[in-house]
Formats: structure tokens, C-alpha cells, sequence
């Protein structure tokens, strides 16, 4: 049985850093928004006076940026200067509630906070229903101004602004414009890489082909690791416990860039954007979570020092 995430003053819950649960209840977007000609307009919240506006445009489509709302998961490692752990509570179409941990001087920090979808008008709101940071309202509103680039406007509602004071108090805002921005920085990189992973998985496959010469092994391994396109598709070469072994450099979770992770002692890797582990060595699953790396050719060395990528025969 899951507890009652807390309404009120009461002890959060201990947490784990990397353990999750589910099973809640999901909740409805709850109006407190308009719309006007398309565009989003200010939301009024009660008890809450509107303390900030960050405005931008954002290279993405609105396909991929609903799926990076829904991504609890990426927190705590795509935004790891800005949350230290996440423990799902509830998570599905409708947006997701969980308690994370953020940084403070000293010891992290818990807050319940959710995320609810409103597709419709094109905005989402995250509101933080208890821990740091009590009461506050970030409303986000989306603007499609291309196929791939979408403007959006997310405004700040604080319960700690007096509302006699309400936007003009640009100090209080200050600090969650500016992350904000470093955010959706990090948030744009990701969905860019994930359009061009999916586009390059949309298009046509080239079948591997014939060995490709990667020169003598000795130089080869002074220059580890190297990064090696074969055949429409890039591999990245490594020396794991005394073998060269080369693999695939994207996710298959949603695409992460493994060109720089920096394998273990026992040749895993993990994946930056949501902590998804692989075993160099065979290309499986290093976490139990069940993904695999695709394929990559072998790295065969001979007599001679001549090294050269091969692919297994189909």
C-alpha cells in the first residue's frame, strides 16, 4: 500500500535516491488558466501572486516536447546540478506526481511537486504541493511557430510575494528565471539529439558491408577512444580489460549520447540522460532494465598489427 503524499506541514516521507513507486491516483488539470485569440494569458492564482515571466523560443516540436514533460525519469541526470534524486509516486498520460530531492547547502531537500497536461490549451502546470517551496505554481504555455520550433512563456506564481508587490518584485523571480533557462537549455540539447536520432532511425538502412581498415592496433590505441563512421552508421572504439571493442553511440532508450561515457573497470557505460546501463563487452543491459546496445562490428587485430572493424555475417 502507498501513503498519501502530504497536504499539509507533516514529515515527508524517507527517501532513496534510484527507487520508484506507483500506483496513485491520477489528478485532473484544474482550470486557472484562459486563452485568448489561440494565446496563453496569466493565469490568477489564488493565494499566489505571479512573481516572473520566462519567455523563448525552444527548437523543438511540440511532439517532443510533451514527451520531455512527461520524462520524469531524465531529472536527475540530464538536470543533475538541479535535482540530486526523484521517487515516482504516479506517472501516465495525464503528467505525473513524485517527491524529488534538491540540492542545498548541506542536505538535499524533498518536495512533492506534479505535473498535470492540458494538451487542449497547450500548457502544463507544476505545482509543489508540499516540502521546499510550498504553494508555488509554474504554468507553462506553448506556442507551435514551426514544423520544429516552439515559443514558450512560463510564468512564476509564488505564495511568498505579497500580491501588493506581484511581478514588479523582480529579485524574488530572479532565481527561478535563471533556472529555468539553464533547464530548457539542457532540455533543447536533448530533444534535438532525439529528433535526429529518430530521423536517422525513419531513414533508409545501409547493409553492413565489407571490413572496414582501422590501420595498425598500436597506433589505433594511442588514439583511444576514437570515434569511426562505417557504412552510414558511427561506432565508437574502446580498450576494454586489454580488447578493443567498438559500439554504438546512441541510447536504443531514447537516443543519449554515449560518444564521452567513460567506461568502468568491467566496460560499462552509463547513458547521461536517464541512467541506463550497458556492458561494453556484449552490448546487453548492465542494469537489469532490459535494453541492449544495437550492434556493432568486432574489432579483430592480426599477426601483423592491422586492425579492422568486421560485421557477423547474417
Amino acid at each position: 500500500m502507498h501513503s498519501e503524499p502530504p497536504t499539509g506541514d507533516e514529515d515527508l516521507p524517507d527517501l532513496a535516491t534510484g527507487r520508484y513507486i506507483a500506483g496513485r491516483p491520477s489528478f485532473e488539470v484544474q482550470a486557472g488558466s484562459a486563452n485568448s485569440g489561440g494565446k496563453g494569458v496569466s493565469v490568477e492564482i489564488a493565494g499566489a501572486a505571479l512573481a516572473a515571466i520566462y519567455e523563448r523560443e525552444v527548437n523543438a516540436s511540440l511532439e517532443r516536447i510533451w514527451e520531455n514533460v512527461l520524462d520524469w525519469e531524465h531529472l536527475p541526470w540530464l538536470h543533475r546540478a538541479s535535482f540530486v534524486g526523484v521517487r515516482e509516486v504516479d506517472a501516465g498520460s495525464w503528467g505525473w506526481r513524485a517527491c524529488v530531492l534538491l540540492p542545498q547547502q548541506g542536505e538535499p531537500l524533498p518536495a512533492w511537486i506534479e505535473v498535470c497536461l492540458d494538451r487542449a490549451r497547450l500548457r502544463y502546470v507544476t505545482r509543489t504541493l508540499a516540502g521546499l517551496g510550498k504553494g508555488t505554481e509554474i504554468w507553462t504555455h506553448l506556442d507551435p511557430v514551426a514544423d520544429r520550433v516552439t515559443r514558450i512563456k512560463v510564468e512564476f506564481h509564488l505564495p511568498s510575494v505579497p500580491v501588493s508587490q506581484g511581478p514588479r518584485d523582480l529579485d524574488t523571480g530572479l532565481p527561478y528565471t535563471r533556472l529555468y533557462t539553464r533547464l530548457w537549455n539542457e532540455d533543447e540539447g536533448m530533444m534535438i539529439r532525439r529528433q535526429a536520432f529518430l530521423d536517422a532511425r525513419s531513414a533508409p538502412s545501409r547493409q553492413e558491408g565489407r571490413p572496414v581498415a582501422l590501420g595498425s592496433a598500436s597506433s589505433l590505441r594511442a588514439q583511444l577512444p576514437k570515434m569511426v563512421d562505417a557504412h552510414g552508421a558511427r561506432f565508437r572504439i574502446v580498450e576494454v580489460a586489454g580488447k578493443l571493442c567498438s559500439h554504438t553511440v546512441s541510447c536504443p532508450h531514447l537516443g543519449g549520447p554515449l560518444e564521452d561515457a567513460i567506461p568502468d573497470a568491467e566496460g560499462r557505460i552509463v547513458c547521461p540522460w536517464h541512467g541506463y546501463r550497458f556492458d561494453l563487452r556484449t552490448g546487453k543491459s548492465a542494469d537489469g532494465r532490459g535494453l541492449a546496445l544495437s550492434a556493432a562490428p568486432a574489432v579483430l587485430e592480426n599477426a601483423t598489427d592491422e586492425a579492422c572493424l568486421v560485421w557477423p555475417r547474417t
